[in-house]
């Protein structure tokens, strides 16, 4: 079997490469998945170009003829008649009409090298599903089950009494015959051997030869001995065939009369056709009924048909969904209101290509739609994500924006959590959440509040710009025009719900303004309220604003005559909360400052250690250049610098600026005190007779700090020399000012303007002799 169907593979991908017809024009044929075959036609997937329809094309190569040993089996005589029984197949196809008979969608057309036609979508043939080797379609593996046969054997039951009312007797229903559609239903084909009847059985002059290729004529195993052995055609025979059918296929394919193309072999298993495979209860009686020799014995098909074997709640309830336009309007409502009962009954291969399908050709009915919704979605929560996008959303899109049909609209809103699930995102967003935006602005207030039960199931899986810009002004709407108290809350419990997938610029420049305007006390809505507050308090906002903004109106609102006890209660509840919050976290900040400001007090001490060496390093140099190499005086000068309240304070009884020099009795040596600082902030601050270590530091901070931004001449000294806030001088006369013995030779006054200085000049004032030099009108800070 694989190698012919290999070859019908190979023959058939050449016959459509080199197709110029009709049907290669308009229909794209998908030659790497062969669908079955039915016997000489190889079955492909179709698709119509510019609809997209999924069709399947039938195609036949004549070079089959020319293939191995079929060149000398098959006469010229014997291909052509071939040929026209392939054709009179796809012709009587052509012209019948019936649910359970093949539909043609294009007529056969030939070319040189082939035949071809166009069917309805079929899935596979019976004959490939029945041989026991299994078969995957759609990724699944197709086993037929009891009740797909049932519904089965009844749909070929039914074609079988279209074709004998049409006096056609089919004469070649085999497995391979059987096609099944993309809904699961069984469909007659194979009409190649069909011959028309009218009256009393037909004589027929019956050969076959058991050297012919398959399918090239008919199967004996499925035919009725008076047509095999009397040469008599009636309608009987397709009886006859029926029950070989229905016994085939609970036996993977094999008929009870197993002859092998021998009419000798026949014969005989014909004598001993009592002995039948293990069949189902009810199917037992009725095959042996089916299978008489005598044709006036037999069953009819219409008995068949009213058998036990078809009183079956599952196989009734399909027969009358198929046949549910022709019931009255009250008859429809009732079936769909009590369908929900018989589904989960069903298998789910039944439920998806059959059910499904139908109910969804049912949903144009507008009246009808509200009772066959909930049925489709106990369907949809069955089927995979793939399985629901290629079966039933391009259906259902039509429905997410029906605006005139309320109960529609609230039985897809109760089930939007199931289609978000169902739906890829990008197609929920765009497709799916009309509905949303729809019921949110509707004037029935059902629909509205079912809206905004769903919202909250479905906010966080939403972009935040769709959140913010199309689904949170609808429900803020919806809340502020509410004339209903109930839609008020619920729009409360809405936004409830969204608030963990907004962000927090949103909740303050849209919730909380919101919030705000408020002004009913309807304890219901208070209390919504009170679940908002507190879902922003605990988890939304800052400190700040839960100390601010949402405590002193829950304070407000908590006294409010109209709550009860518990609700109260509640309110307490939550304020001690959120004041336990603020609590704890502004100690917690309070505290972090404090050691923040604790270890900056402790860096700036330890930042004047090495700050001072510098200071050491740059006074040596200042020393040198100004004093000569004096180190006493040098000493006196660093002193004086690093800490001038300290000389302050040893001096503040008189202008005696010069220490009492260590290597003299009688003479001091001047001291020279350089006021180089312009900030003397410090200096006002703080008695020179209580200077604490503190200020010390700072003022030794600020000295070491100026040595490195110094005026680089006398202009600049005087403009930024500010004189200290010290005692007045005494009245006295002071002595004239004498030379120094230091090594710069300079005067009282002086500015030494020598290369040797000239990068650092510096204008030092100084008092000698212990005694107040009679400066005159000199100011020595000038």
């Amino acid at each position: 079997m694989d190698g012919y169907i290999s070859k019908l593979r190979g023959l058939a991908s050449s016959a459509v490469n080199a197709m110029q017809s009709k049907i290669g024009r308009d229909y794209e044929v998908d030659l790497s998945t062969l669908v079955g075959h039915s016997g000489l036609w190889a079955l492909y997937k179709g698709t119509r170009r510019g609809t997209g329809l999924v069709v399947t094309v039938w195609v036949f190569e004549k070079r089959y003829f020319e293939q191995g040993i079929n060149r000398q089996l098959v006469s010229e005589r014997e291909q052509q008649l071939i040929i026209g029984r392939l054709k009179a197949e796809a012709s009587q196809l052509a012209r019948l009409r019936h649910p359970s008979v093949l539909q043609v969608v294009e007529p056969m057309e030939e070319t040189r090298t082939s035949l071809m036609f166009v069917t309805e979508q079929v899935i596979a043939s019976l004959g490939d599903l029945s041989d026991g080797h299994g078969r995957f379609i759609d990724n699944e593996e197709f086993v037929l089950d009891d009740l797909e046969i049932q519904k089965g054997l009844l749909q070929i039951t039914k074609a079988l009494q279209f074709l004998c009312d049409a006096k056609l007797v089919h004469g070649n229903l085999v497995p391979g015959s059987v096609l099944v559609n993309a809904k699961g239903d069984w469909k007659l084909g194979g009409f190649g051997f069909a011959q028309h009847v009218d009256g009393p059985p037909m004589r027929v002059g019956f050969e076959h030869d058991y050297q012919m290729p398959e399918h090239t004529q008919q199967d004996l195993d499925f035919l009725a001995p008076e047509f095999v052995l009397d040469g008599l055609c009636s309608p009987t025979c397709d009886v006859f065939s029926l029950g070989c059918f229905a016994a085939a296929v609970y036996s993977n394919g094999r008929s009870p009369l197993d002859c092998r193309n021998d009419v000798g072999a026949y014969r005989r298993e014909i004598m001993r056709l009592t002995s039948l495979p293990s069949l189902p209860d009810h199917l037992t009686v009725v095959v042996p009924r089916l299978l008489t020799r005598d044709p006036a014995a037999r069953m009819s098909l219409a008995e068949f048909q009213a058998s036990k074997y078809f009183d079956n709640i599952l196989v009734a309830t399909l027969r009358y969904l198929e046949s549910l336009v022709e019931q009255p309007a009250d008859q429809k409502i009732s079936f769909m209101r009590n369908l929900h009962r018989i589904l989960p009954k069903y298998p789910d291969r039944v439920l998806k290509r059959k059910v499904l399908t139908l109910l969804l050709d049912y949903s144009s009915d507008q009246e009808l739609l509200p009772f066959i919704l909930p049925n489709i979605m106990f369907i949809v929560d069955r089927l995979s994500s793939p399985e629901f996008v290629s079966m039933a959303l391009a259906r259902l899109k039509p429905l997410f924006s029906l605006g005139d049909s309320p109960q529609s609209t609230i039985v897809l809103l109760e089930h939007l959590s199931l289609l978000q699930k169902k739906t890829p995102a990008d197609v929920f967003r765009a497709d799916v959440m009309a509905l949303v935006y729809g019921a949110l602005v509707s004037s029935v207030p059902e629909v509205q509040d079912k809206a905004l039960h769903a919202v909250p199931s479905i906010a966080e899986t939403l972009q935040a710009s769709d959140l913010r810009e199309k689904l949170l002004p609808r429900v803020l709407h919806v809340y502020a025009r509410a004339s209903v108290l109930s839609h008020k809350v619920r729009a409360l419990i809405c936004l409830h719900g969204m608030l963990k997938a907004l962000d927090k610029p949103t909740i303050v420049e849209k919730i909380m303004p919101m919030l705000k305007r408020t002004k009913t006390r309807e304890p219901a809505v208070v209390m919504a309220m009170l679940a908002m507050y507190e879902e922003l308090g605990l988890k939304h906002l800052d400190r700040q604003a839960v100390a601010t903004e949402i405590l002193p109106v829950l304070w407000e609102q908590c006294v409010d005559g109209r709550l009860k006890m518990e609700q109260f209660t509640r309110f307490m509840q939550v304020i001690r909360r959120l004041g336990e919050r603020v609590e704890e976290e502004h100690r917690k900040y309070l505290e972090g400052r404090q050691r923040v400001d604790m270890a900056q007090s402790d860096g700036r001490v330890e930042a004047i250690s090495p700050l001072q060496d510098d200071v050491e390093d740059s006074d040596k140099t200042f020393e040198t250049l100004v004093m000569g190499k004096n180190s006493a005086a040098s000493n006196g000068i660093v002193s004086a610098l690093l800490n001038p309240l300290a000389s302050l304070e040893a001096k503040a009884s008189g202008w005696e600026w010069d220490a009492p020099s260590a290597k003299t009795n009688d003479k001091r040596e001047s001291v020279e005190v350089d006021f180089i600082s312009d900030d003397f902030g410090d200096f006002a601050s703080f008695s020179p007779l209580s200077a604490t270590a503190k200020p010390v530091l700072s003022a030794q901070k600020n000295v070491a700090s100026r040595l490195r931004t110094l005026p680089r001449n006398t202009a600049q000294i005087g403009a930024t020399m500010q004189p200290p806030l010290l005692p007045p001088p005494p009245t006295s006369k002071p002595t004239q000012p004498v030379r120094s013995n230091n090594s710069s030779g300079l005067g009282f006054g002086q500015t030494n303007t020598s290369s040797s200085t000239k990068s650092n000049n510096w204008t030092s004032q100084k008092h000698t002799g212990g005694k107040a030099a009679d400066l005159g009108d000199f100011d020595p800070f000038a």
